[in-house]
């Protein structure tokens, strides 16, 4: 029996010019990502706390807080 090989048309080739996205490039991508999201939870979190101390730090509203100031942040960010 002979056997045959059958080339895909639709299946992509990469010559050797063809650029690829290296391991590297897409970890240092995932990086900065998370790097700015901390950046943007700390913001979060000092906003959150200057909201609690502007209302002389009564306990029982750390969650209002926190979104009213994600809200500021993530606006503040978005106006930029």
């Amino acid at each position: 029996m002979i056997k045959q090989t059958v080339s895909n048309p639709k299946a992509p080739t990469m010559s050797g010019g063809t650029p690829k996205d290296s391991a590297t490039g897409q970890k240092a991508g995932q990086t900065e990502r998370a790097s700015k999201a901390a950046q943007t939870q700390d913001l979060i979190a000092r906003r959150a706390y200057e909201l609690y101390e502007q209302r002389d730090r009564q306990e029982g509203r750390a969650l209002e807080d926190w979104l009213n100031a994600e809200r500021q942040v993530v606006g503040a960010a978005g106006h930029s």
